[in-house]
């Protein structure tokens, strides 16, 4: 993840629009999401959450503790 190339796409984008503007790829943890998060007004997280569903959906109880503890990481980040 180059947070510094996003930062410059965002100011860019900013330059065209006082729209927020959101962060929606590369993030897979909540490392990442705490970086973009200082550079975008927004970050949206899918494709991680999409796989751990996958991982675990034969678990249902699992899935909803791991989507869960992820989601309180992106959070606690």
């Amino acid at each position: 993840l180059d947070v510094g190339a996003v930062s410059e796409r965002i100011a860019h984008i900013r330059r065209y629009t006082k729209l927020p503007v959101g962060v929606g790829f590369g993030i897979r943890d909540a490392q990442a999401a705490a970086q973009l998060a200082q550079v975008a007004d927004a970050v949206v997280v899918g494709s991680a959450l999409v796989a751990i569903i996958e991982t675990h959906g034969n678990d249902s109880q699992r899935m909803h503790a791991a989507v869960r503890d992820f989601i309180a990481s992106l959070r606690a980040a």
